[in-house]
């Protein structure tokens, strides 16, 4: 999604990417009558456009079905022209101001779009859905930061960490590689190489040091979330058994997000326990019975087992 040469074109039928994107681009994203996507049929998506690419601000247009306004072909498939320091694309014959930074992300609600293949050639198309695995990882982390919040923050802050150091040492090695290809004469006579090499070589072993100690915490702590897991691992089961629901009629339709008030609501619902064990006991047997009176209500009679 960051680094593809193409705009994105996400298959997103639970809104897991509208809600990443709108998070990881909130700085950069214009409003619009207090809404920071713009629909694909919305009649001045020419004019918002435009700001966008002029201003090098980011852009989520939503509402995608199986095709894309021609409209945009010109900025999918980049067609740029220089004049002087200036970018420029021709919309729809308008020449618009183009800025490097300008990003345009493409979303689709629908779970198996039909995109034509030179749709697909002129995007960089991901799909989004989330699966059985991955919701359970997703649900885990509600269950730790409302159980057990200390442990999810500590182990948000551990993952910091380790993406630090790991970066760090990158770094290292690429100054240090960057020397010693640049170095021309006899290295051992080369007395600041030296000190470079002596110093690199100090603040890898600090990092990797660092980096032992936050496995070693990682370790403890998925040992303790392990503890909550078959909560996550019911919750996805259930969720997904919901969403099957509408083979057998449209209207039984469950969103993501009305499956999570569902999931949160079950903890604060569920009776207290000291133990772990206990406790992801009550939570479980209350989220099966409140998913099974939720489905229930919605049942039409002919579709009723009595």
């Amino acid at each position: 999604v960051t680094t593809s040469t193409r705009f994105p074109l996400l298959i997103d039928p639970q809104g897991q990417a509208l809600s990443w994107i709108k998070n990881k681009e909130r700085s950069n994203l214009p409003t619009w009558n207090g809404q920071n996507v713009v629909e694909l049929s919305d009649p001045k998506l020419k004019d918002k456009l435009e700001f966008c690419m002029g201003d090098g601000k980011s852009m989520i247009i939503v509402g995608v079905e199986d095709e894309i306004d021609p409209m945009l072909d010109p900025v999918l498939e980049k067609e740029i022209i220089k004049k002087g320091s200036r970018m420029y694309v021709n919309v729809s014959d308008k020449m618009m101001d183009f800025d490097p930074n300008f990003k345009m992300y493409f979303i689709t609600r629908l779970p198996n779009p039909s995109f034509s293949p030179e749709l697909q050639a002129k995007t960089t198309l991901i799909d989004f859905t989330v699966t059985q695995k991955g919701l359970e990882e997703q649900l885990l982390g509600k269950v730790i930061s409302k159980e057990q919040k200390a442990l999810e923050e500590q182990l948000t802050q551990v993952l910091e960490e380790v993406n630090s150091n790991t970066k760090s040492l990158m770094l290292l090695d690429a100054s240090l590689l960057e020397r010693l290809t640049s170095n021309t004469g006899d290295l051992l006579d080369d007395e600041e190489l030296v000190s470079v090499l002596a110093n690199t070589k100090a603040k890898a072993a600090e990092v990797n040091a660092k980096l032992i100690s936050a496995d070693e915490t990682r370790s403890n702590i998925a040992e303790k979330r392990e503890q909550f897991r078959p909560a996550a691992t019911r919750g996805s089961v259930l969720y997904f058994s919901i969403v099957e629901m509408s083979l057998v009629n449209v209207m039984y339709q469950t969103s993501l997000n009305q499956f999570l008030e569902l999931f949160m609501g079950s903890m604060d619902k569920a009776e207290k326990a000291t133990l772990a064990s206990k406790r992801v006991s009550n939570i479980i047997e209350t989220m099966t019975y409140m998913t099974y009176r939720y489905v229930n209500r919605g049942l039409y009679e002919k579709d009723k087992l009595t």
